[in-house]
């Protein structure tokens, strides 16, 4: 099996371009962030596993009610990060707009003010029309 997917030239050129792009002091005003989800009582959704055929199956319970978890989210830039923020409940743009404003945006104003250049990844709250107003 390939350890890697094959890259066309145009591919490897492009990639090449924009690794030897001088951003220079750009990188100092650029936000990243991300959250994360884990589950204090198992794992979610389908489990996949291997297991040998001549011993018996384990079982696994399976969650009632939602079970419990436990959400953070965290960012970070050139000149320091955001300490972990614990987010309640089920994440919507009201709530991931909550987080930014009050953990994002004062540390923001700090580096860069409104020059700084936020990055996340493509979930659909971080892109909702709502969000990208902010």
């Amino acid at each position: 099996m390939a350890s890697r997917l094959p890259l066309s030239k145009l591919h490897i050129s492009k990639k090449l371009k924009w690794a030897r792009n001088p951003y220079g002091d750009k990188w100092m005003v650029v936000l990243f962030s991300d959250d994360k989800k884990w589950n204090l009582d198992g794992p979610d959704g389908n489990i996949k596993f291997w297991h040998d055929l001549r011993k018996e199956p384990r079982s696994f319970f399976s969650r009632q009610s939602g079970g419990v978890s436990v959400m953070v989210w965290a960012a970070f830039g050139f000149n320091g990060q955001v300490g972990l923020a614990f987010l309640g409940g089920r994440q919507n743009s009201p709530k991931y707009i909550e987080t930014l404003e009050n953990n994002l945006m004062p540390f923001a104003e700090n580096i860069g003010g409104r020059n700084s250049e936020y990055q996340h990844d493509n979930v659909p709250i971080h892109t909702s029309n709502a969000t990208k107003i902010i």
